[in-house]
């Protein structure tokens, strides 16, 4: 299952590492919201890199000529949201933000560390009108800026001429948070997890939603979109079997939700993500998964037997009583086939040969003792 890696540094004048070991700068360098960033740091330590922030204080403290060694990586994830500022459940653009977004474009131009950009998203989340389309062409120019692109979904390898490499299995890294077994029950449990938002059309699934079925909705939500959901519930009597748990929720809290999980519904909309962060939570533990038919949803349907498509929020309906009435029977987790494809270590081949392709010097990086 796992192997803990090397900690990953988190100074620039670690005087220790000084020469030894090639650096991924990398922006942004946290995110108390999700473990995903501190996972990429965790991979890159443990085939090689020493892991640095990519920030104007590291650049300040001695980072600067580390711009300029060609065996370096820069690293960029969700560098498209830097000109945008969510107010009121809206992204809109921020001057404060576009000028540190146009900050690091120049550091794209005048290094000679290769870039590497993630693209995670094919638009800002919670943009409208121009800001939605200003948030595309931003995005097209970082990916012009980026010496090579990442994706997580390998059906837009060719659309965004990037490298398909796994998204981690969040349960089968380091640092994965203690859960307690969940008690098996008649029906099953549904569960829509993680940030309560429009672009996952949580009112259109409300809509129509089974009165008799149970469903466990949990995250961090706006006010007005809440109170959208919660006139849906009110208005459809739905009280009895939607549960609405509007706050957000910790790492360790997400994780029993999933264990929690007999069913989870990922109806985010086609044209906003790549992929969705709950599937690599899920995936593996939770028996079953129903969610709209996008590109990468579709290729892991054809991998995993437990992956359950819709196109149109129209046939959830149905889905959900076929669920019931063959439930317990219908229930797999594929543990192992998602281990094999998105587990700690299949994570650390790929992106070990990726990032040697990336420096241009294969097996030329330092190894850690582990």
């Amino acid at each position: 299952m796992t192997q803990a890696p090397t900690e990953a540094r988190s100074t620039i004048d670690d005087k220790a590492a000084e020469g030894s070991r090639p650096r991924v700068l990398m922006c942004p360098f946290t995110n108390p919201t999700n473990r995903y960033i501190q996972i990429q740091k965790d991979l890159y330590a443990s085939i090689g890199y020493d892991v640095v922030p990519l920030s104007i204080k590291g650049l300040l403290n001695g980072g600067f000529s580390q711009l300029f060694k060609p065996d370096n990586i820069l690293a960029f994830h969700w560098l498209e949201y830097r000109p945008f500022k969510r107010d009121k459940g809206t992204a809109r653009l921020s001057l404060t933000g576009s000028l540190l977004f146009a900050f690091y474009c120049s550091l794209m131009l005048i290094g000679r560390a290769k870039v590497v950009y993630f693209v995670h998203d094919h638009v800002v989340h919670d943009t409208i009108g121009f800001n939605r389309r200003l948030s595309m062409r931003i995005m097209a120019l970082v990916r012009r800026l980026a010496d090579f692109r990442v994706v997580h979904a390998p059906d837009f390898q060719a659309q965004y001429n990037a490298h398909y490499l796994p998204h981690p299995l969040y349960w089968d890294a380091p640092g994965q948070a203690p859960t307690t077994p969940k008690k098996d029950s008649a029906t099953p449990l549904y569960s829509l997890l993680g940030v309560i938002r429009l672009y996952k059309q949580i009112d259109a699934l409300l809509n129509v939603w089974p009165n008799e079925c149970k469903l466990h909705i949990a995250g961090h939500g706006t006010e007005a979109y809440l109170a959208t959901l919660n006139e849906i519930i009110d208005k459809r009597s739905l009280r009895n079997v939607v549960h609405l748990d509007a706050k957000f929720l910790s790492d360790a809290e997400f994780a029993q939700s999933i264990i929690d999980s007999d069913v989870l519904i990922l109806p985010h909309a086609a044209d906003s993500m790549l992929v969705s962060g709950a599937f690599f939570e899920a995936i593996g533990r939770v028996p079953l998964l129903i969610a709209r038919a996008t590109p990468f949803m579709v290729w892991a349907a054809r991998k995993f037997d437990n992956v359950m498509l819709f196109d149109d929020i129209s046939e959830l309906p149905k889905i959900v009583h076929s669920i019931n009435e063959s439930w317990p029977t219908i229930a797999r987790q594929e543990s192992n086939l998602a281990i094999d494809e998105f587990g700690w270590n299949a994570c650390r081949r790929r992106y070990e040969q990726f990032f040697e392709a990336v420096g241009g010097h294969r097996n030329a990086v330092q190894k850690p003792v582990v």
